[in-house]
């Protein structure tokens, strides 16, 4: 069904960037909304977010995507750092516009980039600050492609990514046979190590890691987090205690940082094609800005 949006160009490393706003454009505040891979603006029927946030004028939201250098195929040449930075781009700009609170939505992938962000925020004192935090189906890459390739087959893609990325060649694109036949894309050496090896750069979700490193992933989230992950997320291997995991992750974080609205959303797979999942998510977003942003 068509919708409306404001467009905003703003400026960005990524060349004729663009952001799309639903809602009222006189909102004080911003849901930034950030896909995984192959996603980017309007992949994903947002409407029921952009309504509850409409129908909340008291919050003051409105809801934005905007175009990444990693955005839709784009994804298998790109790196975290350069969403951190194509976010820290669109985050100045929202600023200049006196947005008062931004709250970033990460989606899939989209929650390794709220990661990297936060990380940055903490090492680059240029790095514009954010509000808050929501993770929706973080999963892990690893353990997905575990799912997809046979064992020997994913340590030798990992093998051969790391082995081209020691020879200088991390840029270039991974032989079609060496990664899931479900990436449609070219993917380069290092993105695929990124994603596919155990301490890999996109590495935060994986059920095996341990305590410290969970610690040193979560421990430097020092804003208001709501984890969201999808009761029936197909990327996450069944072998996986899901409560255990989704309670390892919150109880990294500093104290009072992950909200207590997070679980599980019921019925949704890891794209979240029920509507009735996405009115679940909405009203958990109003209640987050309510209890963990004051709005």
């Amino acid at each position: 069904m068509p919708y409306p949006v404001t467009v905003h160009p703003f400026p960005s490393a990524t060349r004729y960037s663009c952001a799309y706003e639903r809602g009222a454009p006189s909102a004080r505040n911003a849901l930034v909304y950030i896909p995984g891979l192959t996603g980017g603006p309007h992949a994903i029927d947002l409407s029921q977010i952009s309504s509850t946030l409409e129908n909340s004028p008291n919050l003051g939201y409105s809801l934005w995507e905007f175009r990444m250098r990693s955005s839709y195929t784009g994804f298998g040449f790109s790196s975290l750092a350069n969403d951190a930075d194509d976010i820290a781009s669109f985050v100045k700009y929202l600023r200049s516009l006196g947005k008062e609170k931004i709250v970033l939505m990460g989606h899939s992938t989209g929650c390794q980039d709220c990661i990297v962000y936060s990380i940055q925020e903490k090492k680059y004192p240029d790095t514009p600050a954010v509000d808050g935090y929501v993770l929706l189906a973080p999963v892990s890459d690893r353990e997905m492609g575990g799912m997809i390739l046979p064992k020997e087959a994913m340590e030798e893609s990992v093998r051969v990514a790391k082995r081209m990325i020691d020879e200088g060649r991390g840029q270039e694109v991974m032989g079609r046979g060496s990664i899931p036949g479900i990436f449609q894309s070219p993917v380069t050496a290092y993105r695929w190590w990124s994603l596919a090896a155990k301490g890999g750069d996109d590495d935060f979700f994986s059920s095996d890691l341990s305590d410290d490193r969970l610690k040193e992933i979560f421990g430097r989230v020092d804003r208001p987090i709501l984890f969201l992950p999808c009761e029936k997320d197909e990327l996450v291997p069944p072998t996986v205690d899901r409560l255990q995991l989704l309670s390892r992750w919150t109880r990294s974080c500093p104290e009072g940082m992950a909200s207590s609205l997070s679980g599980f959303v019921p019925g949704a797979n890891h794209v979240v094609y029920d509507p009735d999942a996405w009115e679940y998510i909405a009203q958990k977003l109003d209640g987050f800005f309510r209890t963990s942003l004051n709005c």
